[in-house]
């Protein structure tokens, strides 16, 4: 009997965490038909496949992170055989990320001050495109410093122009701006990763940009405050058209101690079903950040995770249909709680 009554608590819990109960403003958003297009990162994973497959039909892009480059110019990588044939059967655009090496300053030094290593490359996305059938790349270099800037457009701009006379499209994932003041900038991180990109020039180049629009440099909560959220995209639109900006959406949760203020673990849905199961949880939603939390206490001391749900999801895609942008870039499939896809139903 005891057994059975946890039960049912813990699936009262769930229900509420997954916030089934929605507003009319929410109801309304979800019933939008405006276009968009929906790219989903992928990471290989038992937890990523299952959504990959679950969830396939609201899957407009499929992004994995894949291949990288070495400070030669060569391609490494590959997406596995199985799951690519499972999302080109249903008709899916793949555009694998292809990265600096491991984020590695060494090697997008390397690849982007010599032209010959910058053709080696192009040529093997070009290659690797028409073999396995891709409609295009994304190019996710980080870890740069902002005096790449220019040489960092030149590449994009020049890879671009070869893969669209392949007919591959391209785009760029670029980390959220909210000035080009280096001082608005916590750690010197306009100099070491940020100001890297130029988003006007990158634009110009491209299909689309993806917005790493999360991991807010000035969150103590939630891996994207809502404020921080609308400022960045009100900058972005500054440089770039709003039918070539894709919203970043974070599918992962922060966890916090309470008590130091520091911030202790990142995860996703394996990881708020197993705080369901072993501890007595409080589920709350700040309207402030429109952004979920739970908390609960273990060994005398209080945790707070801040994820995203329905709820969530649905406040940003309403910022998407507000400005009428190309669409959302989700990180990434395997994280996420499942009733986010009623928020992104077309």
């Amino acid at each position: 009997m005891r057994r059975s009554f946890i039960t049912i608590l813990l699936l009262f819990s769930i229900i509420a965490l997954w916030g089934v109960a929605s507003s009319a403003n929410a109801a309304t958003t979800r019933n939008l038909t405006f276009n968009h297009t929906r790219l989903f990162y992928y990471q290989e994973g038992k937890l990523a496949r299952e959504s990959l497959f679950a969830h396939y039909q609201s899957i407009d892009v499929f992004a994995p992170m894949a291949y990288a480059f070495d400070e030669s110019g060569n391609l490494t990588g590959g997406v596995k055989p199985d799951v690519l044939e499972f999302v080109k059967s249903h008709h899916i655009k793949v555009m694998p990320l292809v990265t600096n090496g491991s984020f590695s300053p060494a090697v997008s030094s390397a690849l982007l001050s010599d032209p010959a290593k910058q053709e080696t490359a192009i040529a093997a996305l070009i290659a690797e495109a028409k073999k396995q059938g891709y409609w295009g790349w994304q190019f996710d270099f980080e870890q740069m410093d902002a005096s790449s800037r220019e040489q960092f457009s030149t590449f994009v701009h020049k890879a671009a122009d070869e893969m669209r006379a392949n007919d591959l499209a391209v785009s760029v994932a670029i980390i959220a701006q909210i000035s080009e003041n280096p001082n608005d900038y916590p750690k010197d991180l306009w100099q070491k990763t940020i100001g890297v990109y130029d988003y006007q020039a990158l634009a110009s180049s491209t299909d689309f940009l993806s917005l790493m629009s999360y991991d807010d440099p000035y969150s103590k909560g939630p891996v994207v405050e809502y404020g921080w959220l609308k400022k960045v995209i009100d900058y972005s639109l500054r440089s770039i058209p709003h039918e070539k900006l894709s919203l970043g959406v974070p599918l992962y949760y922060w966890q916090w101690n309470d008590t130091t203020g520091k911030r202790i673990g990142i995860g996703g849905r394996k990881g708020i079903y197993n705080v369901f199961k072993n501890h007595r949880v409080t589920v709350h939603y700040s309207t402030e950040h429109e952004t979920p939390y739970l908390t609960y206490w273990h060994r005398a001391k209080k945790y707070v995770i801040w994820y995203e749900n329905e709820r969530s999801i649905e406040k940003k895609m309403s910022l998407i249909k507000k400005y009428d942008l190309h669409g959302f870039s989700a990180w990434a499939l395997g994280l996420e709680l499942p009733t986010v896809y009623n928020a992104i139903k077309k």
